[in-house]
């Protein structure tokens, strides 16, 4: 028992370093896209860490003074600018003497490889583990589209639209939004296919354990009951994707998903979510514990997922994140003239305070109302 016990813990205590893993991964892919814009455009880097606490290692350029650093604790990463938040210094490549424009592109590098990073992510994904999407189980006999649709036909469009399918809703809704006629595009046998159904008169029923259709009585009058559809039963399920048709959907989920992280952020500021939906560091990491239990592919989507909100949430103007740091840049390029470099650093210091109390409160909120 006690061994049983002593083994279950060491495999959790294992998911959990493998998500802590996954999300320093991530972060270090943030600042990896700093870095680089910031070599490209001329800017003087003091270092590159990987992970926090005291240097276990170290590694110096000798050519133009870069410290290369491995931290212990795998809880992210940073990039070090010279005269990042210093005013006053004065030497050439230091962050704020550089150009607003230049600012900006090397800020708005970290969420920007945090998606493009994502973006591979979920074409490998789609190629290797396939895509969530609606299927045909059954075409009904008495329905038109019997002639159309073969039994596994994946759903690619509707009337145009991209299904992206997250929630079975979306899936429901791509068809009932559909007028008389609908014209869609379906993958069978690994190619596509464009088709036009329509509805009809269908009777309503339901599947034995045998597969076998069982129409729905209407009590009253003794008659089937009958809807007005496109007279196919579908399903959601995984669909590995060639890779062409998985790097052009890849675009339009990605869009999808950002869409849907803004809609939820939406949401908790006009109080249609509740605070208890969401959570800080804590959360992060419990979540990515078990992802990491659930398998590589149960992990590389959901890193995919984390990589997308990590980018968007970046990009917020808030104090102490880039899209604070950003917008400052920007009113220094419109009018030519910065703010006060201290003011500035005091709002990203309190911002900064605000944003982890912050963090720390849902967690312990969530916990608590779970």
């Amino acid at each position: 028992m006690l061994a049983a016990t002593f083994q279950s813990v060491m495999t959790t205590v294992g998911y959990i370093l493998l998500g802590l893993l996954a999300l320093m991964f991530m972060v270090v892919i943030h600042e990896l896209g700093h870095y680089l814009a910031g070599k490209l455009l001329g800017f003087k880097i003091n270092e590159f860490g990987i992970g926090f606490g005291p240097a276990i290692f170290k590694r110096v350029n000798k050519k133009n003074g870069e410290v290369f650093s491995i931290r212990p604790i795998p809880l992210g990463g940073f990039c070090s600018f010279e005269g990042e938040d210093d005013a006053e210094n004065t030497s050439p490549g230091a962050f704020e003497k550089q150009a607003p424009w230049k600012r900006l592109i090397v800020l708005f590098s970290g969420a920007f490889f945090n998606l493009i990073s994502g973006w591979i992510l979920i074409v490998v994904f789609f190629c290797s583990y396939g895509q969530i999407l609606p299927q045909v189980m059954y075409v009904h006999a008495d329905s038109p589209n019997a002639l159309v649709l073969e039994e596994g036909d994946v759903f690619l469009r509707v009337d145009g639209k991209t299904v992206n399918i997250l929630l079975q809703e979306d899936s429901q809704a791509a068809f009932s939004e559909a007028g008389d006629t609908a014209d869609i595009v379906v993958l069978r046998d690994g190619k596509r296919v464009k088709l036009t159904i329509q509805k009809t008169t269908c009777v309503s029923g339901s599947y034995d354990e045998n597969g076998n259709f069982v129409p729905e009585i209407d009590e009253a009058t003794g008659n089937y009951k009958t809807y007005y559809g496109f007279g196919f039963t579908s399903g959601l399920g995984a669909v590995k994707l060639p890779f062409g048709l998985a790097l052009g959907r890849s675009f339009s989920f990605m869009f999808f998903l950002v869409y849907k992280i803004l809609a939820i952020l939406g949401s908790l500021i006009t109080g249609k979510l509740a605070l208890s939906n969401i959570g800080g560091p804590v959360t992060t990491i419990t979540v990515m514990a078990e992802a990491a239990s659930g398998g590589m592919q149960t992990l590389s989507y959901v890193v995919c997922l984390v990589s997308a909100n990590l980018a968007v949430m970046n990009l917020l103007p808030l104090p102490a994140l880039d899209g604070s740091r950003m917008l400052f840049c920007l009113i220094e390029w419109i009018f030519k003239k910065p703010i006060n470099k201290k003011v500035e650093a005091v709002i990203h210091a309190v911002g900064f305070v605000a944003l982890l109390l912050f963090a720390i409160f849902v967690d312990i909120f969530r916990f608590a109302t779970t």
